[in-house]
């Protein structure tokens, strides 16, 4: 058992570096395009253009341009927010799953079967722009990114088959297949993309009669991987 649980852990962990690695290149980055900016409780539409030592951001209503340098040699005191909404697609795998009590089988279970899904949902990412003095009395420009959204996913995972988890139904014991479904809220931090869902689960074969958590809600802890 615990070994099985150390597999999913690695797994799992596995799948966080390769999110942090990818999603580089697709969300954490900031790419250029259109966006919204808010500075001083205003917004603006504008597009972001980044140049080798500098972010250029273009009001397309006023046509002016405004430049943030990499580095600068006097103080730029705002902060500048940019807002992208986005349709997500997502790879997510529940890191762990709790399943609540089935009253006089089951105690309140937490377990990590191997799972996979595609999630597609609403995403709004932020990237928040200031800079901040070095040791030498320059100012570094630096971005955090932050993202939040929510949709719907539906994938295949397994489960065990027992006569625990069946009311003594059947005798054998084997991993069952899976087919999930569920509404997850995703938030997103740098390069670190998490969730949480709702999620329900209807077993493939035979013994789907039996067993005891068919087509009943569990909470999962989800990790994320942006496709676009």
């Amino acid at each position: 058992m615990r070994i099985k649980y150390f597999t999913h852990f690695a797994l799992g962990f596995l799948l966080l570096q390769s999110c942090a690695n990818l999603q580089n290149a697709a969300k954490y980055e900031l790419a250029d395009g259109n966006y919204k900016l808010k500075i001083d409780a205003k917004s603006y539409k504008v597009y972001a253009n980044n140049s080798p030592d500098s972010l250029l951001i273009h009001n397309l209503d006023s046509k002016s341009v405004k430049s943030l340098p990499n580095v600068s040699m006097i103080n730029i005191p705002e902060k500048f927010l940019l807002i992208k909404p986005s349709i997500d697609v997502d790879v997510l795998t529940t890191l762990f799953k709790w399943r609540g009590e089935v009253i006089g089988i089951l105690p309140m279970q937490m377990n990590a079967n191997f799972n996979g899904n595609i999630y597609l949902g609403y995403r709004r990412d932020l990237y928040i722009i200031k800079y901040k003095r070095n040791a030498i009395n320059e100012f570094n420009r630096k971005i955090d990114h932050i993202a939040f959204g929510a949709g719907l996913f539906g994938g295949l995972g397994n489960t065990a088959l027992n006569p625990s988890t069946t009311n003594n139904k059947i005798t054998t014991e084997y991993d069952g297949v899976v087919v999930q479904k569920g509404i997850a809220g995703i938030f997103g931090l740098n390069k670190l993309t998490v969730g949480i869902a709702i999620v329900f689960d209807n077993l493939i074969g035979i013994d789907r009669k039996y067993w005891i958590y068919q087509n009943k809600p569990w909470l999962g802890f989800m990790l994320g991987l942006n496709l676009n």
